[in-house]
């Protein structure tokens, strides 16, 4: 395992907030960016489990909106958040 898989791997949210904002800068700088992602899909691209995921959804860390019948995370608002400092 690299420095940069390890730096991800964090169970609590205070602890692993670089990273997340630090990939989700990336991928604000990207040309495509998604809006919404499912808590699954959020849980793969950021390397933690689907459990701490949906522990940070049920804390309300993460921001999320219910679309359809599914809850997925709003992607422009954490970013936005993240870009303002806030933690998570």
């Amino acid at each position: 395992m690299n420095q940069e898989q390890k730096a991800v791997n964090l169970d609590t949210p205070f602890e692993s907030n670089l990273a997340l904002k630090q990939g989700l800068e990336q991928a604000d700088s990207q040309l495509f960016f998604i809006p919404f992602m499912t808590p699954d899909k959020f849980a793969e691209a950021i390397g933690l489990s689907k459990g701490v995921i949906g522990g940070w959804i049920d804390q309300g860390y993460l921001p999320t909106a219910k679309i359809g019948r599914y809850r997925m995370i709003n992607m422009v608002i954490l970013v936005a958040n993240l870009k303002e400092g806030k933690v998570l």
